[in-house]
Formats: structure tokens, sequence, C-alpha cells
């Protein structure tokens, strides 16, 4: 029975030039040559009697049977890692700093978080809440290893998106606006959600006033649900905390991206393992 003699070099150089699409590149990422990766898929190719990449000058493209073993090859090299992982030598208690803005609590991060710790019962996760702006500085002057956090841009650009969903306008209950300006309520400077309601509000010309500014999450819940105000929130939110608003008056209510931002992660370590949970994950 025939039994392929195929290392982790030869499948690690496979992936890195599949992925780049070019063996400089792949060189480059690996701290190899091109001579020494072009080896490596010569013998991978002679082991397995097919071509995996159609060379077209600088351009690696795979072959049907490249595209074959690509997946074969992301299974096997994301289990040899899982188990380096499991069965490096114990350390003291490791812990991974993770931020993440309030209504970025969703089940599904939860659930992510709770396979991890059954992948890596020994690593301790230390969450934190703040705002955006916040959560991303701590996170460029590496006082948190990664921060999920919300940007309002058309094409966010400070980490990868995690999901999007669009605002809503919201209010209590028991809310009804009278003559006068618009009641707001949000967390304080600098809220991402806040500085686009204003400068919204400001370019529609609609008078309002910030008649309650929260600095806690509870705090926020009562004051909207209790009618005092209005506030743009996620449909999730909007759920526990009012209905939405359908005014003309109202500026349309943006999209908001989470977005996973992370500092400098060593390779195969848990936090880069956690990383990747999240942004291989889809959440609801």
């Amino acid at each position: 029975m025939r039994r392929l003699n195929i290392s982790t070099t030869m499948v690690r150089s496979f992936l890195e030039i599949a992925n780049e699409g070019n063996v400089t590149r792949a060189a480059d990422r690996l701290n190899s040559t091109q001579s020494t990766l072009s080896h490596q898929i010569r013998k991978l190719e002679n082991e397995l009697g097919r071509k995996l990449f159609h060379r077209k000058n600088n351009v690696m493209e795979k072959t049907i049977d490249g595209e074959f073993f690509h997946r074969q090859a992301d299974k096997i090299i994301d289990t040899l890692d899982h188990i380096d992982l499991y069965f490096r030598p114990k350390r003291d208690v490791e812990s991974i700093s993770i931020g993440i803005v309030n209504d970025c609590v969703r089940p599904g991060v939860v659930d992510i978080l709770n396979a991890f710790n059954k992948t890596f019962p020994d690593v301790r996760i230390e969450l934190k809440t703040g705002s955006s702006v916040k959560l991303t500085r701590q996170v460029q002057e590496g006082e948190v290893q990664m921060a999920i956090v919300r940007d309002l841009a058309a094409s966010p650009v400070i980490g990868d998106v995690l999901w999007s969903e669009q605002l809503l306008w919201a209010g209590g209950p028991a809310y009804k606006h009278d003559d006068g300006p618009l009641p707001l309520i949000f967390f304080p400077d600098p809220c991402v959600y806040r500085r686009y309601a204003l400068e919204a509000l400001r370019a529609r010309n609609v008078p309002h006033t910030l008649i309650a500014e929260s600095a806690s999450w509870s705090a926020f819940e009562r004051s909207l649900r209790g009618g005092m105000g209005v506030s743009l929130v996620t449909p999730e939110v909007c759920k526990v905390c009012g209905a939405g608003l359908a005014d003309e008056h109202l500026p349309p209510a943006p999209i908001a991206h989470a977005c996973l931002v992370t500092g400098r992660l060593s390779d195969y370590s848990p936090a880069r393992d956690l990383a990747e949970r999240l942004k291989a994950v889809a959440i609801s």
C-alpha cells in the first residue's frame, strides 16, 4: 500500500505560496529563500505525482489538484498547531486581555470564549469594556492584546470585520417627543455613536440636546427604557430598551461594523488562536 512521505515543511511551504500567489512573497513571510520553497514544492509534487501549481510569470495559480490539496493542508496544519499548543510545557497561568464594547457582548462571542477555555483551561481571559476609541488605543499601546470595537465607516480599516448591522434610532415605550430639541441619551465622548449622531443632527439642522450622559451600561439602559430620550442602538439592544423610531427629521442610522483589532500576537500562541477563532466564526 502506498504511503506518502510528506513533511510539514512541504505543507507549510505550499500553503504560504498558495495564500500569497507568489514565491518571493511567500519566502519573505517564512524567512526563507525562493530556491528553498521551490525545492519543497517540487518534492511535494513528486511525492504526490501531481502538479499543484501552474507557473505564469511570477504568479502561482493552483491546479485543480492544488485546490484539493489546499483544503486538506489547512486541516493538517490546523490540527498540528492545536496538538503543539496542547502539549507545550505548562507554564504559570497565562492570561489574554481582550477589550470589548458593551453592545458587542453577543452569545456568539461568549460561545467562542467558552470553546477556547475548554481547549486552553490554563489560560485566563481578562475582559475589559470601554469605548471603541479607548480600546483601540489600548491595543495600539499594548495594554490589551485584542479588542472588539465599533467602526461606522463605510469601509472599515481599523481591523477585521466580524459582523455588521444596521443601527436604529430608538426610545423607550414611554418616550414621546413634544416640540423642542430632540432629547438624546449617549455614553460620554468619545462614543462613536454619539459623535455620528451629533454631527448628523447638526448637518440637518435638527435641534437637539444631550439630556442624559450615562457612564455605565445599566444606567444607559434605564434612561432609554424609561423614556427620557432617544439614542442610536443595535436591534438587539432596541428589543431590551424600547422601540425603533420612524421620524423624517432624524438622519439615517448608520451601519455599525464590529471589528477585531489585534496587537502583536506570536504565531501559534493561545492569543493568536483566540483571534483566529473570532475571525473564522460568523457571529450573530
